[in-house]
C-alpha cells in the first residue's frame, strides 16, 4: 500500500475516532458554516469579558474562536495552549494576519498548565474536553489557574465523538467549586458557563469517569 494512502488513512481514522483532533484535517475547522452551530460572537457574549480580561483558550485548534476573543480583551490577553506543535503553529499564523499582538502560546498538556494559580479571569474550551485523556485532572488544573469568581465556559459541538453529556460534566465540575450560571442548547450540543466559587479546591476528589 502507498504510504501516503496508509497516512490518510491513519488520519482519517483519528477524525472519526476519539483523541486529538489531527492537525493535518485542520482546516475543516475554519469552515465559515461552523458559525451556524455556534458563532464567536456567541461565545464572546458568555464571556462577559471586560477590555483587561485575561483569557486562557485550552486547545484553539487553528485559532476559529481566537482571534475574536483577542479583539475583545485590548488591554488585557488572550493564552493559547494546545498538545500539537503544529496547531499552535497554524492559530499563530491566523492571529497575526488578523493583526494582533495581545496572543501568547504554549505547547503543552491540559493536565498540566504552565500557568500560575489565578492566572486568569476566564477560560474557555470548544469541543475539547472530551478529547483529553485526563479531563477531571484538566478541571482541577483549570481552577487551580482561573481566579475566584472567575468564569469557565465549555461547549460540545454536534458530531463529536469526544462530547461529553451535560450531565457527565456537571458532576465532573461540582466537586471542584465551580457553579452553573448558565447553559445555551445548541442543535445537538450546549455551551454551558460555570463559576468558579470562593473556595479551596477539596483535598480529595474521586476521579470521574464519563458515562459512569
Amino acid at each position: 500500500m502507498n504510504a501516503r494512502v496508509s497516512t490518510w488513512r491513519e488520519i482519517w481514522a483519528r477524525f472519526q475516532g476519539r483523541g486529538a483532533y489531527p492537525h493535518q484535517l485542520a482546516f475543516l475547522l475554519r469552515i465559515p458554516l461552523r458559525e451556524l452551530v455556534f458563532s464567536r460572537r456567541r461565545l464572546v457574549a458568555l464571556l462577559r469579558l471586560e477590555s483587561d480580561s485575561r483569557v486562557l483558550e485550552i486547545g484553539p485548534g487553528p485559532g476559529f474562536f481566537s482571534a475574536a476573543v483577542a479583539r475583545a480583551v485590548p488591554a488585557g490577553g488572550l493564552a493559547l495552549l494546545d498538545l500539537q506543535r503544529e496547531m499552535l503553529r497554524k492559530a499563530r499564523r491566523h492571529v497575526q494576519r488578523a493583526g494582533l499582538s495581545n496572543v501568547h502560546f504554549a505547547c503543552g498538556s491540559a493536565a498540566h498548565l504552565p500557568y500560575r494559580p489565578a492566572t486568569f479571569d476566564r477560560v474557555f474550551l470548544v469541543a475539547v474536553l472530551g478529547e483529553v485523556p485526563d479531563p477531571t485532572e484538566c478541571v482541577r488544573e483549570i481552577a487551580r489557574v482561573l481566579r475566584p469568581g472567575g468564569r469557565l465556559v465549555i461547549t460540545e459541538l454536534p458530531g463529536d465523538p469526544d462530547a461529553l453529556s451535560q450531565a457527565d460534566l456537571q458532576a465532573m465540575v461540582e466537586p471542584f467549586g465551580f457553579r452553573s450560571i448558565d447553559c445555551v442548547a445548541l442543535r445537538g450540543g450546549y455551551s454551558i458557563v460555570l463559576e468558579r466559587q470562593v473556595t479551596s479546591s477539596p483535598r480529595s476528589v474521586k476521579y470521574f469517569t464519563p458515562g459512569q
